[in-house]
């Protein structure tokens, strides 16, 4: 598996490129950051492979960045790839002994294209495309529209009541949810035995649709209540709620962690769907989503990071409320 970090001062991009690059499964984000200064500080301790610079960054550039970080590798096991919208750049990334540079913005390509020059250079032979499939164990995404990716790939679900299903249950999977519970909402006005038959058939279908794909989850009953695992999937709501349990909150330390949790949240959850069930979950999301921007908003002011607050209003404008955007501080 080939490590990388990831420096962007634009959070936007800087999701963009984490969620491509979960694309392959040869790669893994070590870290990602956007101040410079931070990347600097802990890249010497994180043992990556590959650290892909964006090139255009106030204060400390892309170029400036790489110039360092080589001083602090000298044995050339750091591999340095540039991230513009500029081909320019691409002498002085030469000069700099960086394998490579891609220009913004990036996609699936270019990434393989880099994870092809870093096994070369490390001298690691490339998987093949059906074991790294065999092995993925794919993502899920609630935030905006729900979707599945499996290497690249986007699985459509059979019927919109399978979907609901999976939204139940993986909204429910720290406390279970009893059989009863999801009959209530999915079939209401059948009769039980017919509820209950429906059921049973959904969640086969269920989970032969996401083994099927690839999909490596769990779905176990004991008792009447059903659970979901998910060992070695990535759900953009798990993350971002293991992120929010830290407590976060504006400090330096913890600020890089703050903007991780704010790129999350790509849109409310389950955006499109009509489910009543969801509605209080749906807002619960959303205001812990506005602390954050409002906590990461201030901490730009108090640290004078214009550029960073002005960015952070671009990115947020079209997610927020008229309400909570006019209540932002932003000077």
């Amino acid at each position: 598996m080939i490590k990388a970090v990831l420096v962007d001062d634009e959070i936007l991009v800087l999701n963009l490129l984490q969620k491509i690059i979960r694309e392959s499964a040869e790669m893994q984000v070590l870290a990602a950051f956007t101040d410079p200064e931070q990347a600097l500080e802990e890249i010497p301790g994180l043992r990556a492979d590959v650290v892909f610079l964006d090139v255009d960054m106030p204060e400390m550039n892309g170029i400036e960045l790489a110039t360092k970080l080589i001083e602090h590798h000298p044995g050339n096991d750091l591999s340095i790839v540039f991230v513009t919208a500029y081909e320019q750049y691409a002498i002085r990334a030469f000069e700099l002994n960086a394998i490579h540079y891609i220009l913004k913005p990036v996609d699936l390509q270019s990434v393989n294209e880099i994870l092809e020059r870093v096994c070369q250079k490390k001298g690691v032979e490339r998987k093949k495309e059906t074991d790294n499939a065999s092995k993925a164990g794919g993502e899920i995404y609630l935030f905006g529209n729900l979707h599945l990716r499996i290497d690249g790939s986007t699985l459509n679900f059979l019927t919109p009541k399978i979907e609901e299903l999976l939204a139940l249950l993986l909204l429910h999977r720290e406390t279970g949810i009893s059989k009863w519970s999801i009959i209530d909402v999915l079939w209401e006005e059948s009769s039980i035995e017919k509820s209950q038959q429906n059921l049973y058939t959904m969640i086969f279908r269920l989970k032969q649709t996401l083994r099927n794909a690839g999909i490596q989850l769990e779905i176990k009953r004991k008792n009447s209540m059903y659970h979901i695992e998910l060992p070695n999937v990535y759900c953009d709501v798990l993350e971002f709620d293991r992120l929010v349990k830290k407590g976060l909150t504006a400090q330096e330390r913890t600020i890089e962690t703050l903007e991780h949790a704010i790129a999350l949240y790509q849109g409310e959850l389950l955006k499109g769907k009509d489910y009543l069930w969801c509605l209080s979950v749906r807002e619960r999301y959303y205001l812990h989503y506005v602390e954050l921007v409002n906590a990461a908003a201030g901490y730009y002011v108090a640290h004078q990071a214009a550029n960073k607050l002005r960015k952070l209003a671009q990115a947020v404008k079209p997610l927020l409320h008229e309400d909570d955007y006019s209540a932002l501080k932003l000077k």
